[in-house]
């Protein structure tokens, strides 16, 4: 595993590569001696520790960097700080005007630290010793030393009056002020093999914008602020810089511009060239290196303010991966394990890319991760082993150190909101069987769009009519034993009809009389049937003594015949009186009984007793009652039955059919969805976003349109239909032909066309079940099934289903970026395998660099353009060693990090030079 310095990657410190030491020709410290060397080298300890590198400026010498990397090396001193040597000439370009005292032209030559300063003095400095020209344009021919630029002062001073002297500065200061340098001799002289790529040239703003733009001038102004690589100011505040920056932008040259002290005071001076008095914050390791990249991605790398830039916005995000002892990656594999991690893995909060070859646990870490936090997957077959050996720690926010939480990464599910796409998730979203409704739903969760929904008070009040309707229709189907229709009007009319002319017919007086008499010839009938039972009883009982009498004379005489048989004749007057008697009842009863039976045929329609029919009377009055109440809620229930079918099913000036409120309301779902979508697209109104996010949000939205679809799917109707068909009744239930071609519903407009013309008539047939067929089209928990409304998002016009796979992606991504580009890390496993090839080139890579300022971005990538033109600022390594996965980490600028990108990257060291290539011709 290999140890880098900065493992976390590229981070926002403070840079000020503009001050002067006490050994500078020109300076206001004091005097150059040990007093004052304390005190600086104080002054500097005590700048807060923001400040990470510090450009050690000096006129003409190295002496000052010398003295203070020798305090750093041997006293331990400003051992916070890295210190760059940066030499400061006076170089030969007037353009025409006449410069005043200190009004030459600055140019500084940034030297890489890494450079020794022997190598410094000897191929740079000292080779410059024939490129001086004084003042009056004669040739300086000496070594450059601070003697003997002082004995040059000290004759150009021994030449003027004594009276004027006063004037003048030092020796030394007044010898430097007649030394010009040509521009040219000094791009000479670094031009060797030993400097390629351990220097960078900066001009000084002002003195250069102190040239004026003559027609004689303005090549040559040009010329020196676009041949150098950095523009140095020195601005009293941060608008100032600002007025600067625009200024250089304006006039179309090089505005790679830094604020510097170019501190010559102390940092308790008012001056504003003092010590601490810098706005430049460069985001890279604090080494050369580091700097180099502001010459590729100036804007993304320097920010001139007050505050450190990593605060200007609130972002949570995972700070550190630490690895406290080997852990197996699965539970039933031990031939792959996550190696000891003493350090950790520290994670920048920008731009994250982990980078290895196949097989070399890139992907490996992101699942590992990922799958310990609710609601997130992992794409890697097998069982992850969660021992607790991994942690991951958790900031909630980048603006305090005091809410972290960290994660061990055990059994147990964390939650903890951030995006997780694994490898292949993109691809899985938009290729689902039932890919187009799905997409759709996916779309509208991202866009926040509310979900169609069917008007469910409208849904009750349509299946409560439908209810009632068919309710009413069986009440009018009612059918007594002979198969009379006992509900219609038509039935209890007639029964109406009949009791009334039967109370009215019995009421009358000679009825009244007849009844009378009835009851009277019924009582007679009674008493003579009565009277006819006793006497024939009494002719049975006179007749049975005779014989009784006789059996106790037969017993007696025993066979003597002493005591004679009693003959019959000894009642003879009683029988023929009985016999008689008999004759006349049944005489009698013959002649009342056909006056009964007259009676009975005049009221043969009443079934009951006639001795009580008028006593009866009311009880017919409450029937005839009952009839009418009967007639008039038959009467009602024809009114609803008609106003059911007309709410349902019929339209008018004055009213609107159930029917058309169904159409409607999914029309005014589709009118939702498309007004939710104009609202989610008006980006400039919203106040959560600043103008870059919006711009951002633009950019990710500007492909994006909908098309909202009222969606009718004929197989599923069918299938619906298919559970409400009667199989005993229809032969080819199961026919889905035989049932289209029987339905003809094909459609939406069908489908309603059906409702309307043909619902009624098919219910009623025997061939369907009637509870599941009225739910199959009129309950919206069912037809939800097979009519749908959603979004159907479309790409540059075109439908997701007309664009590849990788475009889908491409556009899922946008609308999964465009709701939540600003809060929650994302982690996102080899992107380039899902997405649009053309969407990384143009805009993935630019996407990239805007969202890492607002959240975390990790990515999993062997794509090099993506790690390198998007400007990681962190690169993680991944590395199997026989089993053992190892991560390193480090920034882009880098060298074992570069090289790595170049060796495991394809198209890594094209990546590279295409970005040199974007800053040499930017310039």
């Amino acid at each position: 595993m290999i140890n880098l310095i900065y493992p976390k990657g590229s981070e926002w410190r403070k840079w000020d590569l503009h001050i002067h030491t006490p050994m500078s020709i020109y300076q206001r410290y004091g005097n150059n001696d040990d007093v004052t060397w304390e005190r600086y080298i104080k002054d500097l300890e005590s700048l807060s520790s923001d400040f990470a590198v510090l450009g050690i400026n000096d006129y003409l010498f190295l002496d000052g960097y010398i003295r203070l990397k020798k305090e750093q090396e041997e006293n331990q001193r400003l051992k916070n700080f890295k210190l760059l040597p940066v030499v400061e000439f006076r170089i030969d370009k007037f353009a025409g005007i006449d410069f005043g005292q200190h009004k030459r032209i600055n140019l500084h030559v940034i030297f890489s630290d890494e450079l020794s300063i022997e190598t410094i003095q000897s191929q740079f400095l000292n080779t410059l010793e024939q490129s001086y020209h004084l003042a009056s344009g004669e040739p300086w021919t000496r070594a450059i030393t601070p003697d003997s630029v002082s004995e040059l002062g000290k004759q150009i001073k021994a030449g003027v009056p004594e009276s004027e002297l006063s004037k003048y500065d030092s020796d030394l200061t007044e010898g430097f002020n007649n030394l010009n340098l040509k521009e040219d001799k000094i791009f000479e002289s670094l031009n060797k093999d030993c400097f390629k790529g351990k220097f960078l040239i900066a001009i000084g703003k002002t003195e250069w914008g102190d040239l004026k733009w003559t027609d004689a001038s303005i090549a040559t102004k040009k010329s020196i602020i676009n041949r150098a690589d950095i523009v140095f100011t020195a601005s009293k505040s941060v608008e100032d810089f600002v007025k600067a920056k625009q200024q250089l932008t304006y006039q179309a040259v090089n505005d790679t511009l830094l604020d510097c002290s170019d501190a010559h005071y102390f940092s308790n001076e008012t001056d504003k060239d003092r010590i601490g008095n810098c706005f430049t914050w460069i985001k890279a390791d604090p080494t050369f290196e580091g700097l180099k990249q502001i010459l590729y991605e100036y804007d993304e790398r320097v920010k001139i303010q007050l505050t450190n830039p990593t605060l200007d916005y609130e972002k949570p995000y995972f700070s550190r991966i630490s690895i406290s002892n080997d852990e197996i990656v699965f539970t039933d594999e031990d031939d792959l394990i996550f190696s000891k991690n003493e350090i950790g893995i520290p994670l920048n909060q920008n731009l994250v890319a982990i980078i290895g070859g196949r097989g070399e646990g890139k992907s490996m870490l992101t699942d590992y991760v990922a799958s310990s936090f609710v609601g997130q997957s992992h794409s890697k077959e097998g069982t992850f082993k969660k021992g607790g050996n991994l942690a991951i720690e958790y900031f909630k926010t980048n603006q305090r150190d005091d809410e972290t939480i960290t994660f061990p990464l055990n059994t147990e599910k964390h939650a903890v909101e951030f995006l997780y796409i694994n490898q292949g998730r993109l691809k899985n979203i938009v290729e689902t069987k039932d890919k187009q409704t799905s997409l759709a739903d996916s779309i509208r969760r991202l866009a926040k769009l509310n979900e169609p929904k069917f008007n469910q008070e409208l849904n009750i009040e349509i299946l409560s009519a439908l209810k009632e309707l068919h309710e009413l229709t069986e009440f009018f189907e009612i059918t007594d034993e002979q198969g009379n229709l006992i509900n219609t009007l038509e039935y209890l009319k007639g029964q109406e009809s009949s009791i009334n002319e039967f109370i009215n017919n019995i009421t009358t007086q000679e009825n009244k009389d007849k009844l009378a008499r009835y009851a009277v010839n019924l009582g007679q009938i009674n008493d003579l049937s009565l009277k006819k039972e006793q006497l024939t009883k009494f002719d049975s009982e006179l007749r049975q003594i005779i014989r009784n009498i006789n059996n106790r004379i037969s017993n007696l005489n025993a066979g003597a015949n002493k005591i004679p048989s009693i003959v019959e004749s000894v009642f003879e007057p009683q029988l023929n009186s009985i016999v008689e008697w008999l004759q006349e009842i049944s005489s009698s009863t013959e002649s009342i009984s056909k006056a009964i039976e007259t009676v009975k045929e005049e009221f043969k329609d009443y079934k009951g007793d006639l001795t009580t029919l008028l006593n009866d009377i009311d009880k017919f009055q409450k029937s005839l009652f009952e009839i009418r109440k009967r007639i008039d809620d038959v009467n009602q229930k024809k009114e609803k039955h008609s106003n059911q079918l007309k709410a349902l099913f019929l339209d008018d000036a004055d009213s609107t059919s159930f029917i058309s409120k169904i159409k409607k309301d999914y029309e005014n779902q589709k009118s939702k969805l498309e007004t939710d979508w104009t609202n989610f697209n008006k980006i400039d109104e919203r106040i959560d976003l600043n103008a870059a996010q919006k711009n951002i949000m633009k950019k990710l939205l500007h492909d994006l349109s909908i098309e909202v679809i009222v969606d009718f799917d004929t197989n599923r109707f069918y299938d619906e239909i298919t559970n409400s068909i009667n199989g005993a009744v229809w032969r080819v239930k199961n026919n889905r032909q035989a049932q289209k071609d029987w339905f003809k519903i094909n459609s939406l407009e069908s489908f309603f066309e059906f409702i309307r013309e043909r619902y009624i008539a098919a219910y009623n047939e025997n061939a369907f079940y009637k509870e599941t067929f009225t739910k199959a089209f009129f309950d919206e928990s069912i037809r939800r099934k097979y009519i749908r409304v959603y979004p159907v998002l479309k790409y540059q016009g075109k439908d997701l289903n007309k664009i590849s796979v990788g475009q889908k992606g491409t556009v899922y991504l946008k609308m999964m970026l465009a709701t939540e580009a600003f809060s929650k890390p994302i982690i996102f496993d080899q992107p380039e395998d899902d997405l649009d090839n053309e969407f990384i080139m143009e805009d993935l890579i630019e996407l990239f660099k805007n969202l890492k300022k607002y959240r975390q971005v990790i990515i999993v990538t062997h794509n090099a353009n993506l790690v390198v033109n998007a400007d990681a600022e962190q690169i993680i390594i991944a590395k199997n060693e026989k089993g053992k996965l190892n991560y390193s980490s480090g920034s882009l600028e880098n060298q074992t990090i570069n090289d790595n990108i170049c060796k495991i990257l394809e198209g890594g060291r094209t990546a590279f030079e295409k970005r040199r290539d974007k800053y040499k011709y930017s310039k």
